[in-house]
């Protein structure tokens, strides 16, 4: 489903990482490891056409990403920063958005999908109801990822998905994750959290 291949991020003279490759296929999930400022986020930025790779290719489902391939590779990309920007006051209206996208049209909005998917992430269901700025940062990003599920994507991608949980919420993101993947779903991610690193099919250092 991904294929990175002797990839390198350089920002002027300093360089971030150079030589890595991964594979990822359909079904598995992966965990990128590594110190702050190695360029974690960065190669997740790459995989979405964010930021441009100095060396090396990036293949998604069989396509290779370039300037005429990207927005045909994020149609198949469930991508969930670690921070979320969203101009919203809802978080009804929060969930909506993706769905209100072209690309998504045709992929319908179910609340009791969503909710199923709040039960098992953790999530109280009236954080539907409530204001974005009533929401914690984990809550918003569990809440997305939740949403995320429900498009159906091939791959998703997700940057510090634990970085705001308790053990036991750490816990069901992972089992989250590995029910995703038996749904035939890749899943990548980037963590500091060793448990949950240690819980992905692969662990790969930066």
């Amino acid at each position: 489903m991904l294929h990175i291949n002797n990839a390198c991020i350089a920002f002027g003279k300093e360089v971030l990482f150079s030589g890595f490759t991964m594979r990822l296929g359909k079904g598995e999930t992966a965990c990128i490891v590594g110190e702050s400022g190695c360029g974690k986020t960065s190669l997740l930025n790459a995989v979405m056409g964010f930021v441009p790779l100095t060396e090396g290719t990036i293949t998604v489902g069989g396509t290779l990403l370039d300037k005429t391939t990207v927005d045909i590779i994020r149609r198949q990309i469930a991508w969930i920063p670690q921070e979320l920007a969203l101009p919203f006051e809802w978080v009804k209206e929060m969930a909506a958005l993706p769905f209100r996208l072209k690309v998504n049209r045709d992929v319908p909005f179910s609340e009791e999908r969503l909710f199923r998917y709040f039960d098992e992430l953790g999530l109280e269901q009236e954080l539907y109801h409530k204001r974005v700025n009533e929401v914690s940062g984990g809550q918003r990003q569990r809440i997305m990822l939740a949403v995320a599920a429900m498009l159906d994507k091939p791959l998703i991608v997700i940057d510090e998905p634990t970085s705001a949980l308790d053990a036991g919420s750490t816990d069901r993101v992972l089992s989250f994750f590995r029910r995703q993947a038996e749904r035939g779903a890749a899943v990548l991610a980037v963590s500091h959290d060793k448990d949950f690193a240690a819980g992905c099919h692969y662990l790969i250092e930066l």
